[in-house]
């Protein structure tokens, strides 16, 4: 057998170890949580969020920041591993219906500082905000939303409504074949009724 036969066999037995280790550190558990919003009006997208979200969206083709699907290829099926049926927009940072529950003084002593760093071209975080002009912040500003398909919005197993932030975070930092691994066994845990 040749050197490279040699090494393409050793390379498949690493990842099949490699699977083997990651099978065995599988973890199925039951995340109890309580979610406390203040009183708030029925959610609707004011007419700012829908331009914002159009743009990010629709204008600059922005790609979901976990699988990179666009707007523009959810038909192609090479371009959309995931089967995401829409891009959705999500409010990273400060969640919609938490805005009336934003302290003022904490929004500008301990967030604002960083958005300024952050985004030191906006001259809007040069001053401390408002109450109002934090709702509207949270509501409609780019900064404050992530471009997502609707998958790894709101999914079970995959949306970042669904797992805990430490499981959802790398999920766009993940090898090909791991990822592949998670698709697989999220597939079979479905088909047997446990969605």
């Amino acid at each position: 057998m040749s050197k490279s036969g040699n090494g393409d066999i050793r390379r498949l037995s690493e990842q099949a170890a490699n699977v083997q280790r990651v099978r065995r550190h599988m973890q199925n558990h039951t995340l109890q949580e309580l979610q406390f919003y203040p009183e708030h009006d029925q959610r609707r997208e004011s007419d700012e969020y829908k331009q914002a979200h159009r743009r990010l969206v629709v204008s600059l083709d922005l790609p979901c920041i976990v699988c990179g699907v666009r707007n523009s290829t959810l038909e192609n099926r090479e371009q959309n591993p995931y089967g995401a049926r829409r891009m959705e927009t999500h409010h990273h940072i400060i969640e919609w219906a938490l805005q009336n529950a934003v302290d003022v003084d904490k929004f500008n002593k301990i967030l604002r500082p960083h958005l300024a760093h952050r985004h030191a071209h906006n001259k809007a975080y040069r001053t401390d905000f408002t109450q109002e002009q934090i709702r509207d912040w949270v509501d409609h500003s780019e900064d404050n939303l992530w471009v997502l398909c609707d998958v790894h919005h709101r999914a079970k197993y995959l949306g970042i409504h669904e797992v805990t932030y430490p499981i959802w975070s790398p999920m766009n930092l993940l090898r090909d074949d791991f990822e592949s691994w998670v698709q697989d066994e999220v597939a079979r845990i479905r088909a047997q009724g446990e969605n």
